[in-house]
């Protein structure tokens, strides 16, 4: 299950700075964005209001990089996770993969937009997503839930109502910021299951990319995506996420996704600083991430989001695309996970959260400013 508006929001301008390069930006001159911000001749620009105007401010000097820190040392994990996936995700053209359900009050620009970036998030998965069928996906606003009850039925989906139940709750919850998606962790075909509301604005986010590592999550756990831990199942669709639209929009987006993950977290009310957190502290909290959403687990309180996204880094740098694709196969086998990885990554999954996972997140999150 996955709540972006924040990423949504925050990511948006972000998305607009490669797109923006055409003039060279100019104290008093006029800009396209609030926001926008491009750096030239060693000084960064900001667009901003001035009246009904907008116009470039007068930059601010860029500092140049100094000497390497044990902080960055720690930081070439991520460039280790991005290279090993630009090396073994080479995008391929798809045909005609999903089946798309649209209702009668569907966006037509977020309709455009998602089956644009399904093709593209697609395309990194050709070598792995070998599906035969048309997978289903079923999008629709606030004011479609009984209609999206309908079109589920035809395919048998959410019998126990307990999915509908789950959206109906979110719609009252999250008002004008509902953007609710989901491929349901279920023991059969499953489906992407869209409610967005219709006032909100249609841009480039990593909301589907997300989305679409969950379809080949279940493809390639036989449907069992249910026996992952949530930290695998959304720290690794985060991780892959994030990754496409960094190819797609530019690097630096990859960075900026991954601190904005990190910090949902707070976003519920429990309170809980993790940044405080001692090594036997954050042993116990990886251990309540490794129930599929148990424990604090949920998208509400967003812990195994930028947790997740961490330790799947660490694994994706350490062990590559391959063995994490051996990994999430193992998972539709009638065997013990942790059995699984300490034979696909040759450590027991306690000790790799105390040698390798702890430092790395204590570190990063030490980093990264709340």
């Amino acid at each position: 299950m996955k709540l972006r508006v924040i990423f949504s929001l925050l990511i948006a301008l972000a998305l607009i700075t490669p797109h923006a390069a055409a003039a060279n930006p100019k104290s008093g001159a006029s800009c396209k964005a609030v926001g926008l911000t491009q750096v030239f001749q060693g000084k960064k620009f900001t667009c901003l209001k001035s009246g009904k105007k907008l116009l470039w401010n007068r930059g601010v000097p860029v500092k140049k990089q100094g000497p390497s820190t044990p902080n960055t040392a720690q930081g070439s994990i991520q460039e280790r996770a991005i290279q090993k996936m630009k090396q073994e995700m080479k995008p391929q053209k798809v045909g005609n993969l999903f089946r798309y359900h649209y209702s009668p009050s569907a966006v037509q620009s977020f309709k455009d937009l998602l089956e644009s970036d399904l093709d593209y998030a697609m395309s990194f998965w050709a070598s792995v997503y070998k599906n035969p069928d048309l997978f289903n996906v079923f999008y629709g606003t606030e004011k479609d839930l009984d209609w999206l009850i309908q079109a589920w039925k035809p395919y048998g989906f959410d019998k126990n109502v307990g999915f509908a139940n789950d959206f109906r709750g979110r719609i009252e919850r999250e008002g004008k910021y509902l953007n609710a998606g989901a491929v349901p962790s279920q023991s059969d075909a499953s489906h992407l299951s869209i409610l967005r509301h219709s006032s909100l604005p249609t841009r480039p986010d990593s909301f589907v990319s997300h989305e679409n590592v969950h379809i080949v999550q279940q493809y390639l756990t036989n449907y069992r995506t249910g026996q992952m831990p949530c930290w695998l199942r959304e720290g690794s669709a985060n991780l892959f996420g994030n990754f496409t639209m960094a190819e797609k929009f530019g690097a630096d987006i990859y960075s900026q996704a991954k601190q904005i993950d990190m910090n949902n977290y707070l976003r519920g009310t429990s309170g809980v600083e993790i940044r405080k957190f001692s090594e036997s502290e954050w042993l116990t909290h990886l251990k309540s991430l490794e129930g599929n959403f148990q424990g604090g687990c949920d998208y509400i309180y967003r812990f195994s989001y930028g947790s997740g996204l961490l330790l799947s880094e660490q694994l994706m740098a350490e062990h590559g695309f391959s063995k994490m694709m051996d990994f999430w196969r193992a998972f539709g086998l009638d065997k013990d996970w942790r059995t699984s990885f300490q034979e696909i990554y040759g450590i027991a999954i306690d000790d790799w959260y105390k040698t390798k996972a702890i430092p790395y997140l204590m570190s990063e999150y030490s980093r990264v400013k709340p």
